[in-house]
């Protein structure tokens, strides 16, 4: 009777154990969950921020991109306007 008492105190004994150690996977598990859902939420931050950026990489880019085009049209109109002074003093010489 005594080995009865013994193993069934032994199976409570385990059976507590096992009980703790279940409650605290829970609260781990809980934790990773909660980890879990910030996780989802930075990369949906992040997402929309990489977005963000892509779009004013590209105005940059743009802003960049205008005085280029702008000292181009510069340059033509300087040559445009050298090129027609050439061919003006060329005629006036010629019907002198």
């Amino acid at each position: 009777m005594e080995e009865i008492e013994l193993v069934l105190e032994r199976h409570e004994n385990k059976i507590r154990a096992v009980e703790e150690s279940l409650s605290e996977l829970k609260s781990v598990q809980t934790e990773i969950r909660s980890m879990n859902e910030t996780l989802v939420i930075l990369a949906t931050e992040l997402k929309h921020t990489n977005e963000h950026l892509s779009r004013q990489e590209e105005r940059i880019s743009d802003m960049e991109k205008r005085p280029v085009t702008r000292m181009q049209q510069i340059i033509t109109a300087i040559i445009s306007a050298l090129a027609g002074g050439i061919v003006s003093i060329i005629i006036t010489n010629i019907f002198k």
